[in-house]
């Protein structure tokens, strides 16, 4: 819970996963507030570590990485998974000696935060984004270096997952809260979705539920200098934040629902559909409650009195495969042929995660094509010509130079867009297909569900070259519409980079 209160990528390193030992060396650092502390630079990336220690990297040396640890100390770390960028970081609140709200029923803030992150991690990573979580264990973390860590990835979204504690006011229906930064109109507009998901989801259930004047979506700005309280919003500026409290772990009542997994479940779920909401959407949120100021200091979250866990020392065996999760399949050596070549750099869906049944992103999509066809990587851009294209995101230039090639028109016109987080239909990798390696032939008959198909004569094109298949015999289907899996997507590049082309590109959209 976050303390009740009264009123008054671009740059980053190209680095691959290391192993070998972890190192840990230590500079302390004085007593010190948590809401008085200054971060420092944004940081190039993290390190997990083979006991999930999340560490932010300060800067590549030789050998490994100078990283900040758990604490807030200077460290060196030798081996573990690098990630140099994630669309979505979630923080479970709270960990190790600092265990947060403590029910009634003995469960702990501290577990609940985490039980629900994994969660909405699976369920954001099921629909294709890429999660990070600032805690993997029962570890103490400093809020500056959970807001280290998310400016160190540069991610679209930053969620802080809480449970709240002291409402004593029945009420009806649950007394979801959520907080933004103050004067960041995306951080208002995601803390307004997800309060809107996550009391929708909780009020399903009939209990006594608790609550206080500030359910809803709230800023709160400290009165001496009206910067955000909340060290988790204020220590990470140009990010989109915000801080969930779904409900009131000090009401028992509240208490045994949390504990029920299924619960915790539907409160993930929220979480994850209000995400890709507010990432897929332009829906305004609600339940705002404008700025509250406040003269209060707060005291739990900083570095003071914190120890630094140990760290593993055992190496990953050599010759590990750097995508644990990757289907032992066919497709399993077309994702390590991407990998070692350096193809799917940054593009994991997690730590040494390829997800390969999740859907590839479409702009997951511009940045293999251009690293396979141009085998080197785009000049930084300072305008997009697509409105939904942020140019300051890493693989902006990807998504440029994949249109100035002539593969991709967009998603749409009037204006333009890109659609970056829409997901890569088979129809449409058909046509990024055919373009891309110029894939030629004699023409196929129709199947039954792409007759009058934009994409139709480049599905039929791809087919023809051995690039794609049906989905269904009897009656063959292409099944133009389903989501083309990452694990697919894949294959289907690598096949086409190996097949002759015969320099045919028909048209249509992608």
């Amino acid at each position: 819970m976050v303390a009740r209160l009264r009123s008054s990528r671009t740059g980053k390193t190209a680095l691959s996963w290391l192993l070998a030992a972890v190192v840990v060396s230590q500079v302390a650092v004085g007593p010190v507030q948590a809401q008085d502390i200054e971060p420092g630079p944004p940081g190039n990336g993290v390190v997990v570590t083979d006991t999930g220690l999340v560490l932010p990297v300060r800067e590549a040396q030789d050998g490994g990485f100078r990283v900040t640890t758990t604490c807030w100390r200077e460290g060196f770390v030798s081996s573990g998974t690098y990630l140099g960028g994630v669309d979505v970081v979630l923080d479970p609140g709270h960990g190790g000696s600092e265990p947060g709200a403590i029910g009634f029923n003995g469960l702990s803030e501290k577990e609940l935060n985490l039980a629900v992150a994994r969660m909405a991690a699976t369920e954001l990573r099921a629909h294709g984004y890429s999660v990070l979580l600032t805690r993997t264990t029962d570890v103490r973390m400093p809020v500056v270096v959970r807001s280290e860590i998310a400016r160190a990835v540069d991610p679209y979204v930053f969620v802080s997952i809480h449970h709240n504690g002291g409402a004593v006011r029945r009420s009806s229906n649950p007394g979801t809260e959520t907080y933004h930064q103050a004067g960041n109109p995306a951080s208002v507009r995601l803390a307004g979705i997800l309060y809107e998901r996550i009391h929708s989801a909780l009020s399903q259930y009939d209990i006594a539920w608790r609550v206080t004047g500030l359910r809803g979506a709230n800023a709160v700005v400290r009165s001496r200098d009206g910067k955000d309280l909340y060290g988790i919003l204020q220590y990470t500026p140009g990010l989109t934040s915000v801080i969930t409290e779904a409900a009131y772990l000090s009401n028992p009542a509240e208490a045994r629902l949390l504990a029920d997994p299924g619960v915790q479940e539907t409160e993930a779920l929220a979480i994850a559909h209000g995400i890709i909401q507010y990432l897929t959407s332009e829906s305004p949120g609600s339940g705002y409650n404008g700025t509250i100021i406040t003269s209060r200091r707060l005291g739990s979250g900083s570095p003071r009195g914190c120890v630094d866990p140990p760290t593993g020392t055992g190496a990953l065996p050599q010759g590990t495969l750097r995508h644990k999760d990757a289907n032992p399949g066919g497709e399993m050596s077309a994702i390590e042929a991407l990998a070692s070549q350096g193809i799917l750099r940054n593009t994991d869906c997690g730590p040494a995660l390829f997800c390969p049944d999740g859907p590839v992103q479409r702009w997951v999509m511009a940045v293999w094509l251009v690293r396979i066809l141009e085998n080197d990587e785009p000049e930084p851009i300072q305008v997009s010509r697509f409105v939904d294209v942020d140019p300051s995101k890493w693989w902006a230039p990807y998504v440029e130079r994949l249109a100035a090639l002539g593969i991709t028109q967009g998603c749409a016109t009037s204006p333009t867009r890109y659609c970056p987080h829409g997901y890569v239909r088979r129809d449409q990798m058909a046509t990024f297909l055919v373009r891309a390696f110029q894939l030629g032939g004699g023409l196929t008959s129709d199947y039954i569900d792409t007759v009058g198909n934009p994409h139709a004569v480049n599905i039929k094109t791809a087919i023809n070259a051995g690039v794609v298949d049906e989905c269904a015999v009897n009656p063959p289907r292409y099944c133009p519409h389903l989501p083309t899996t990452r694990a697919e997507a894949a294959a289907l590049l690598h096949r086409a980079a190996i097949t002759p082309t015969t320099n045919n590109q028909p048209p249509s959209a992608a």
